[in-house]
């Protein structure tokens, strides 16, 4: 018998067949030319569910059994005559549009199951439900791939989850679609939510939820030699296979690197010339571990269509073994190669192209995220990552900076002030703080990761931003802190004592504000690097008051200022100094936090 049980879900011309962007959609229940797209892929026999299905009837029946659901109505039916008023004429029995919109592929001839539904209950007047009889008790595998998300797929999943207790079911967000990608990502997330059903990011992923292995997903569609590779010498050979994919209708592929990130991701800006010798439109691939990469990809989906033009749009994605790759398309980012906010800033650029492009980012692009935040019950320590857990590896990296044990209420750099023992909060304050009282703070959808590496600058000045990672729906100010913290403890450069004094009183500064919707006050500056990070700052801090709106209490500042300047502790690109001063603002953040929260 079968470890595992695939079911595909109306994927039928009516449903998702391919249709050009300014065509009228055939019926009520067309997802449309963007989520068909995504779903399909640009060329339906390279997408993703073409590329499942290759990979399905390659299995052997023993492991793998595989049940396609397709809508099939009778007009002429009374049972179904109030279904076709509601949804209009669709998948009627016999036509084109009832048709699976996949091509068979080789090996079709093995053993699959056809189930004809004529509602909206999958197991109501069908043979689903004896089908699947013999698979009852036992602990079954079921992935789910097809549409609509927030209808035939989530009430197909609810009644796979209360008949057959003992399965594990599982979705991908790239082999479901729905009406609109909000709502396929709000059902996504209460399928998880709710019924307890595993989503799943990459295809991959899902295949191996399946039983397969990464070694055994269906190849990607490239010539082993093509298109030429320019810049990626050390390439392993999956990102090698995952550009020349993505780039299969190319003879030429120019690479350079543009950002390192997390976990051995990277992105990489890319010039390309088609077969015909074309330049094409450039784009930037963000190639990593796959998991990682599908994560970014489905976090990005939802906000793309918020962010419009604004934004990048994914032009294709492929996972090959453990990699995987997004190409990114920018609408007019010109032909040579961009740069980045941080190798921009950090070159000495000029002040009024700096708020230019802080503009641009945070009122243009992703001001169109915070615009929709509410207020929030909510528990900032918890959201950014507080926890007496980390007191043993604080401890080590604070004694490592002072260059002796980290005793006593206070601190003392030599030749500076004295401040709180920031190991004390963890060890002390923070098991202390378990009852605190609950936060409200402003949410809405954030990028995650703001810094400066990730707001790139094209040829021509427009600014984009990539790696959407860590996008969700957080703490409004997270991305303004996240920046202002990098601008300060990296950018800056401090280099000599009368340097290190100015910094702390910036620091001084903040910790003293009492309103965050105030500007912050004019410090008399004589460092040219702190003056100028300070003025940056003041402009960072003009974006607070639309996004606080009447919830400026510094309390909210102070938890996301003194996670990020604890992490800076263990930055590799901070110098000492840099990390001294963020020692030194996050002790006195303990502070304020400790008081705030016993108030």
């Amino acid at each position: 018998m079968a470890q595992s049980i695939l079911i595909t879900q109306c994927l039928q011309n009516d449903f998702v067949k391919p249709i050009g962007k300014l065509d009228r959609l055939p019926n009520k229940l067309h997802i449309g030319y963007e989520e068909t797209k995504r779903l399909m892929g640009e060329n339906p026999a390279e997408g993703p569910v073409a590329s499942v299905m290759r990979w399905a009837v390659a299995q052997p029946e023993e492991r793998l059994s595989i049940i396609h659901i397709r809508d099939w109505h009778n007009p002429g039916d009374p049972a179904q005559a109030g279904h076709f008023a509601h949804f209009g004429a669709h998948c009627v029995a016999g036509t084109e549009g009832a048709e699976f919109a996949f091509a068979a592929p080789d090996g079709a001839g093995r053993k699959t199951v056809v189930v004809d539904s004529p509602t909206l209950n999958d197991f109501h007047g069908t043979a689903l439900a004896g089908m699947l009889s013999s698979f009852e008790g036992l602990p079954v595998k079921v992935g789910v791939m097809g549409v609509w998300t927030e209808a035939k797929v989530t009430f197909l999943a609810y009644e796979l989850g209360s008949r057959y207790p003992s399965f594990r079911i599982a979705v991908c967000s790239a082999l479901t679609a729905s009406s609109s990608t909000a709502m396929h990502f709000l059902a996504l997330d209460q399928m998880a939510k709710l019924l307890g059903v595993e989503v799943y990011p990459s295809v991959g992923k899902f295949i191996e939820f399946l039983g397969g292995e990464a070694l055994s997903a269906p190849s990607l569609k490239h010539a082993s030699d093509r298109p030429e590779i320019e810049g990626l010498d050390d390439g392993s050979e999956a990102d090698l296979g995952l550009i020349r994919h993505l780039f299969r209708d190319c003879r030429k592929v120019a690479i350079e690197p543009l950002t390192g990130g997390f976990s051995g991701s990277a992105a990489l800006s890319a010039r390309s010339v088609d077969i015909l010798g074309h330049e094409q439109a450039p784009h930037v691939v963000k190639i990593g571990p796959r998991d990682a990469i599908g994560q970014e990809r489905t976090a990005f989906e939802r906000i793309e269509p918020v962010l419009g033009n604004s934004a990048p749009r994914v032009a294709d994605f492929a996972d090959m073994r453990e990699r995987g790759a997004i190409k990114y398309r920018y609408a007019t980012m010109g032909k040579d190669h961009s740069t980045t906010f941080k190798k921009l800033y950090c070159g000495g650029m000029d002040s009024a192209q700096t708020e230019k492009i802080l503009e641009t980012v945070f009122v243009e692009q992703l001001g169109r995220l915070y615009s929709a935040g509410t207020l929030e019950k909510c528990d900032l320590l918890d959201y950014y990552q507080f926890s007496p857990d980390r007191a043993v590896s604080v401890r080590k990296r604070v004694e490592a900076l002072i260059g002796a044990p980290a005793d006593g209420e206070t601190l003392r750099f030599p030749n500076a002030r004295s401040f709180p023992n920031l190991c004390l909060f963890y060890e002390s304050s923070m098991p202390s703080l378990s009852n605190r009282r609950p936060d409200y703070a402003y949410h809405s959808y954030v990028h995650g990761d703001l810094n400066g590496a990730n707001i790139v600058i094209d040829a021509n000045g427009n600014v984009w931003l990539i790696d959407f990672f860590h996008t969700h729906r957080g703490h409004v100010l997270k991305d303004l802190i996240k920046l202002e913290n990098d601008l300060l403890y990296i950018y800056t450069q401090i280099k000599s004592d009368a340097d290190f004094d100015e910094a702390l009183q910036v620091s001084d500064a903040l910790a003293s504000v009492t309103d965050l919707a105030a500007p912050l006050p004019k410090l008399a500056i004589s460092s040219p690097s702190i003056h100028r990070s300070f003025q940056t700052l003041r402009k960072l801090r003009s974006f607070y008051p639309s996004l606080i709106r009447d919830n400026s209490d510094p309390l909210q500042w102070s938890v996301g200022a003194m996670r990020y300047a604890v992490h800076t502790l263990s930055f590799d690109e901070s110098d000492a100094m840099q990390k001294k001063w963020a020692l030194y603002t996050a002790s006195l953040l303990g502070e304020k936090i400790r008081a705030g929260y016993q108030r």
